[in-house]
């Protein structure tokens, strides 16, 4: 499928970093963003199952938003841009995706 959102056309509405809880992340990731902030893993992340040897999400905010969304003066932006997720990095990475960014963004 054709990626048809771009850094060109990304308005910084943080649609794609908000109310959305099931982000993923493997071994790697975690720890790129243990050595980016400093936090350990239990600070931003969620056990999918029981244990934390079940995989992990990362943790949201209260109001759903991304624990590492930023905002200032109604621009969203990544906290952690330089050691985001995989998903985070590719988003859209799929049909459902594109529909929900192009569908939410500011116009």
């Amino acid at each position: 499928m054709e990626n048809k959102i771009s850094s060109l056309t990304c308005q910084n509405c943080g649609i794609c970093c908000r109310d959305f809880p099931f982000v993923e992340l493997n071994e790697d990731e975690i720890i790129a963003l243990e050595q980016f902030t400093k936090l350990d893993r239990q600070a931003f992340t969620n056990p999918m199952g029981p244990s934390y040897a079940d995989g992990y999400f990362l943790k949201s905010k209260e109001n759903g938003d991304c624990l590492f969304l930023k905002v200032d003066k109604g621009f969203f932006s990544c906290g952690v841009y330089e050691a985001r997720a995989g998903i985070c990095r590719n988003y859209p990475v799929n049909e459902h995706h594109w529909k929900w960014c192009n569908e939410n963004r500011v116009k």
